[in-house]
């Protein structure tokens, strides 16, 4: 189909379901790049707006600018978003109702849920607005990689569909606004060899993936000489992206990889450009460095600028990142980021009481050599104990065997033998409630 006609059908899909995706998306790219000044003149202004909408009509937002001994006057530009307190994921759960502004319908919002992949499940609302600027905020990002309105967007979705009739008419809106639609519930051989010939008949030019599913569709492509000339860019999200991972990635497809990071209920916050530089979109978000933790990564500071409805100020999602004052040669005068490795949750700690975060685990294995390793989890489950599940690949071998087992008892000896590492050999590593594949988890809190 004509790209410009795929636009056409797609827009009308958007604006049936209540979002003019096209508008909006015209919107952002004319701010790509734009100077540093009106960049930052435009997020003191919308920083300014949602401070007065959160005292006006959220009461649990009103209750924290009065222990604060603060009013709306007080928050005039980004720089004073820290006067006010930290959101936290419980203060969220405990107070979804006194969250939500006064000035919406409830009964017309939309209700989303996270996997809770750092705990508790989280619900939240949001309104049409979100959904239209974030998908707009998408195609903003994925014309980084040359990709225009109009072409195809492959996506490998994580959810389980409810029943095959789900699953059909899911398919069939994904065709209908140009979505090739990828089920990553349960993948193997025979799946990697229908997206293969899937994606070469639809020639989508952009590539949506968990990095952890990504990564093992790229070395079976590799695996078997199969390549999809039609993809101009990679996007991963929802999962950290380790080096391997994107070597693969650009290997199988002869393009750059970008990742893009957001959480469900503070969507679109940064994503990489062409250089590989992660830049945060502040027509969408205001971020900020919170208080380190006991291993002196510092926490990020969300305030999500674009739902009204339940709004999320100076939270705190459970993630990592140090923000920087350089500029990018990519033309883009976005601030920038470097996103941590690992979340806050994903800390391993010890009977001694030293913690290690879950990155020590992951490079220390890829230290050893992925040969014969199709997927691997370290698992926590008690102080003294880590499981290091292991599904195993066509190419693992005797010496492979000798590999793992060496650098299990490495790790233990660094550890100064607090913690026993035992090698568990499985056939399929269960996954989140959304798909999402955890390299390192602790259950030790």
């Amino acid at each position: 189909m004509n790209r410009r006609i795929q636009l056409a059908i797609t827009s009308l899909a958007w604006r049936f379901k209540g979002a003019d995706v096209a508008r909006r998306y015209e919107e952002l790219m004319a701010r790509e790049y734009w100077p540093v000044e009106k960049w930052r003149s435009c997020q003191d202004e919308l920083v300014r707006i949602f401070a007065a909408h959160c005292y006006e009509h959220s009461p649990f937002h009103r209750r924290r600018f009065a222990s604060a001994g603060l009013t709306p006057s007080d928050i005039r530009a980004a720089a004073d978003l820290p006067k006010l307190p930290i959101l936290t994921k419980n203060d969220v759960r405990q107070n979804a109702d006194q969250l939500l502004a006064d000035n919406f319908d409830r009964r017309r919002l939309r209700l989303g849920h996270t996997s809770g992949s750092t705990g508790a499940p989280l619900t939240y609302y949001y309104d049409a607005s979100v959904t239209e600027y974030t998908e707009a905020g998408l195609w903003r990002d994925f014309s980084r990689c040359g990709w225009q309105g109009g072409e195809k967007i492959a996506g490998m979705w994580g959810l389980r569909p409810a029943n095959l009739l789900a699953s059909r008419l899911r398919k069939a809106i994904c065709n209908a606004v140009g979505l090739v639609y990828l089920s990553a519930w349960k993948v193997d051989d025979d799946q990697f060899d229908r997206w293969s010939r899937l994606l070469n008949r639809a020639r989508p030019t952009v590539l949506v993936a968990f990095a952890s599913v990504g990564g093992r569709f790229a070395h079976w492509l590799i695996e078997h000489h199969r390549s999809v000339p039609s993809i101009k860019g990679v996007f991963t999200t929802a999962e950290t992206l380790y080096p391997p991972q994107r070597q693969a990635l650009e290997n199988a497809f002869g393009c750059k990889v970008f990742d893009y990071y957001g959480c469900q209920e503070v969507p679109h916050i940064a994503c990489q450009c062409e250089l590989g530089r992660m830049h945060v979109n502040p027509d969408m978000v205001a971020v900020e460095n919170g208080p380190a933790d006991e291993l002196g990564r510092r926490l990020l500071i969300v305030t999500g600028l674009r739902n009204l409805a339940m709004p999320f100020l100076r939270y705190a999602p459970g993630d990592t990142a140090v923000l920087l004052e350089e500029n990018c040669p990519c033309g883009r005068t976005t601030p920038l980021m470097e996103l941590g490795i690992s979340r806050v949750s994903d800390v391993f700690r010890l009977p001694g009481g030293k913690a290690y975060p879950s990155l020590y685990f992951v490079v220390r294995l890829q230290r050893g050599g992925f040969e014969g390793v199709e997927t691997f989890q370290f698992h926590q489950d008690r102080p003294d104990h880590i499981y290091l599940r292991i599904v195993r690949n066509a190419r693992f071998d005797g010496p492979a065997e000798k590999r793992l087992a060496a650098t299990a008892k490495e790790i233990e000896s660094e550890m100064d033998h607090q913690a026993r590492v035992e090698i568990a050999y499985v056939d399929h590593i269960e996954q989140s409630a959304s798909n999402k594949h955890h390299y390192a988890r602790s259950d030790v809190k």
